[in-house]
């Protein structure tokens, strides 16, 4: 009879791992056979490889049937990582033996997301024997007495924990579950495999809970395991490695329990994890993020962990220890404090590596070598990208994160541009990766082999379901970026048809200011847009001849909606070709102004007043014909919504225009004042905070009061200035 060692652990525990290793030195096995699914043998290899850093996943999935992905994240510190690397040193036989994915698949054909491989345990054992032992949470009993305390003899520790888990599984109450009952007969399987191929020495490595069931090998059956397997389908599976990271070593369950603080657990594998270097690293934390942590609050941080550690019995401080500690001493009883410590050096922000050649799908494999081209870093941790697309380095870095975009996998969100790199030529990039991004890049390559590819046969396939001519030109705004220029003509063909067709004169409207910031990205990117070019030629006249027309006879709510298009309008047309487009522009301001609802009304004076086509005492004219008391209150109130819009300064260096709204006020009625109050509320609301005291000041001051005049600007020194000016704010 072979000789049968199991050692059940705690998945990701280093003080598993360690007893694990000391107890595999002693009694060296002829095989290793290890929980974890089967049909990822063709890839344990890898593990060892120079480039293969964890933390790192097992990415198993169905190529047929891509929302089947299931991930094996390991860390450093995980037993089955180092039992692993353990046997592939040394020359023994690793097998990982729980059900494959291939099979367990099948129980679940309706699972719609990726997960992480779970156990299927109805409750967690540990926590009657936590509660046996005083404590209420059952990590901190594994952790006290399995991962900081030291182990003088692992083999009888592993036996101990077999024992403990028989008299559980004995005293449960319930059955196992279907997938716990399926996975441990596949692994009994496969111990009688290795003993039928003549292995003496045989060590099993399986999650705790697990080790009486393959210990009694005996007491099941091999006739009945077989029967419970045999019914199930096999999938087609693949296998490879991705990277994974801390953060999310700390979210997850299962395959993940007890990594309650990745980071702390990685310094107690290695050695590190010293009371003094942990808190003298927190303390260095918070002065980086401007918070006082000084080293003599080190120093009694570490004393009085010790002291805490004493007082519950435990050899050293556990993490809980270190977090009460660290909350009352160093962070003065903040906890938001604690939680900047406890993001970088509880959880930590370690992101692993894999190989360059490890095997993956080609659209990942393309991804991989974009990232490389461009010299950007995959990181859990959030970096900013400030990006100018003059430079072709920076353009490539551009081109992959938009076409990401496009494929659905937010690694990069764009940003506004701030302060004087505002412009065509700048972009602005939050980057953050996560692990799942890999899982959304394999189920892109439904779309294609490599990035370019994929992205253009998905916005192909977007196109065929878009009719809306705003939307249709935000997807030629996203294939330029994305420089897809095989998918311009089509979109602008589109784009022209729906154009042409299209009655609503505000959906055209709204297709105008996205296409002149298509023109000047294109030109940014060094793109052809001449078509663009063409098809605002036709478009702009169109909107300023039908545009006043939907202006008249509306109702608020719905001039409220139009403002936005106004606005839109009259930026495209100061962006580009104002000198040919300002002409037709100003006459539709000027219709609108006269014959428009009163919102519009006010605001298309205000425009033409700061473009300079109506004079000052144009303006004041108007206003005083709109202020008089024959015009019905509320309509007033919404024409000075739309003429105020944008800032009140114009009422603070136009005194008579002051006065007539004052005058205006003073005069309304009871009942006709309350109707039109909230309006004005809200019209002054929109001004600055120094606009609204100014104007307060103005009203205090009552109506002998003057501002002091503006002085008048000189046209000769102003047209010396406006080309830089127009430069300037492009």
């Amino acid at each position: 009879m072979a000789d049968l060692r199991i050692y059940g652990i705690r998945h990701h525990g280093p003080g598993s791992a360690r007893s694990l290793l000391s107890a595999l030195k002693a009694n060296p096995p002829d095989v290793l056979l290890i929980e974890g699914p089967a049909d990822a043998q063709e890839i344990l290899p890898w593990v060892g490889h120079p480039d293969l850093k964890p933390p790192v996943a097992i990415l198993l999935y169905n190529p047929k049937q891509l929302e089947q992905t299931v991930f094996f994240p390991m860390a450093e510190f995980s037993p089955e990582w180092q039992a692993t690397l353990f046997g592939l040193q040394r020359g023994i036989p690793v097998r990982w033996i729980d059900l494959p994915m291939s099979l367990a698949f099948s129980l679940n054909e309706a699972k719609e997301t990726a997960s992480v491989h779970t156990s299927s345990q109805r409750y967690d054992p540990f926590s009657d024997i936590a509660r046996l032992g005083g404590y209420t949470d059952p990590e901190r009993w594994w952790e006290r007495y399995f991962e900081i305390s030291p182990q003088t003899n692992a083999t009888e520790t592993f036996a101990a924990i077999t024992e403990l888990m028989r008299a559980l599984r004995d005293a449960q109450q319930t059955t196992e579950s279907t997938e716990n009952q399926l996975r441990e007969a596949f692994m009994r399987q496969e111990i009688r495999r290795a003993r039928r191929e003549g292995f003496a020495r045989i060590a099993v490595v399986c999650g705790a809970w697990h080790a009486p069931a393959l210990a009694d090998v005996e007491r099941f059956p091999a006739a009945a395991d077989q029967q419970q397997i045999k019914p199930l389908k096999r999938q087609k599976t693949r296998a490879t490695w991705i990277p994974w990271s801390f953060d999310r070593l700390a979210l997850q369950s299962g395959y993940a329990a007890g990594v309650l603080a990745p980071a702390w657990y990685r310094e107690l594998w290695l050695g590190n994890a010293t009371l003094e270097r942990w808190f003298a690293s927190a303390a260095q934390r918070l002065r980086q993020e401007g918070l006082e942590a000084s080293p003599s609050e080190v120093i009694e941080s570490a004393r009085l962990a010790h002291a805490l550690a004493a007082l519950r019995g435990m050899p050293l401080p556990g993490i809980e220890e270190l977090r009460e500690v660290a909350v009352s001493v160093l962070c003065h009883g903040a906890e938001a404090a604690y939680e900047l410590v406890e993001r970088h050096l509880v959880i930590g922000d370690v992101l692993g590596q894999v190989p360059v050649d490890v095997p993956s799908v080609p659209l990942m494999a393309d991804f991989e070598a974009q990232v490389r081209n461009a010299r950007l870093k995959l990181s859990s941790e959030e970096q900013r990208l400030a990006l100018d697309l003059r430079e072709e380095s920076h353009l490539r870095k551009s081109r992959l994160l938009h076409r990401l975009r496009l494929l659905g996998i937010p690694w990069g969100r764009e940003e506004a541009v701030q302060g004087r790199k505002e412009g065509r030529f700048h972009e602005q990039w939050r980057l953050c990766w996560s692990p799942d991004y890999a899982v959304q890049i394999i189920e892109a390559g439904q779309w294609g082999g490599t990035i370019e590819e994929a992205t253009a046969h998905r916005l192909q396939w977007q196109l065929l379901s878009v009719n809306n001519l705003p939307e249709l030109v935000a997807l030629l705004d996203a294939a330029l970026r994305a420089d897809l220029p095989a998918l311009v003509n089509p979109l602008l063909e589109r784009i022209e048809e729906s154009s042409a067709h299209h009655r609503d004169v505000l959906v055209l409207a709204d297709a105008v200011l996205p296409l002149v910031e298509v023109l000047r990205y294109g030109h940014a990117r060094r793109l052809d847009t001449e078509a663009v070019e063409r098809l605002l030629e036709r478009l702009v006249p169109r909107v300023c001849v039908q545009l006043p027309g939907a202006c008249v006879g509306i109702q608020h709510d719905v001039a409220t909606d139009v403002v936005r298009r106004l606005l839109s309008v009259q930026r495209a047309v100061e962006l580009w070709r104002p000198a040919d487009y300002r002409p037709v522009w100003h006459e539709a301001l000027q219709h609108i102004s006269i014959q428009g609802a009163s919102l519009l009304a006010g605001l298309s004076t205000r425009l033409l007043f700061d473009q300079g086509v109506s004079t000052k005492e144009q303006v004041t004219t108007m206003v005083q014909l709109r202020l008089s008391l024959t015009q019905p209150p509320l309509e007033v109130a919404q024409w000075l919504e739309g003429f105020l819009h944008g800032g009140g300064l114009l009422l603070l260096y136009r005194a008579p225009l002051w006065h007539m709204l004052d005058q205006w006020v003073c005069a309304l009625e009871g009942e006709a004042f309350e109707q039109v109050l909230p309006l004005l509320r809200r019209t002054f609301s929109q001004f600055s905070e120094s606009e609204r005291q100014k104007l307060f000041l103005l009203a205090r001051q009552g109506a002998t009061a003057e501002m002091s005049p503006a002085a008048e600007l000189d046209p000769e020194r102003l047209s010396l200035i406006r080309p830089l000016l127009q430069k300037l704010f492009e």
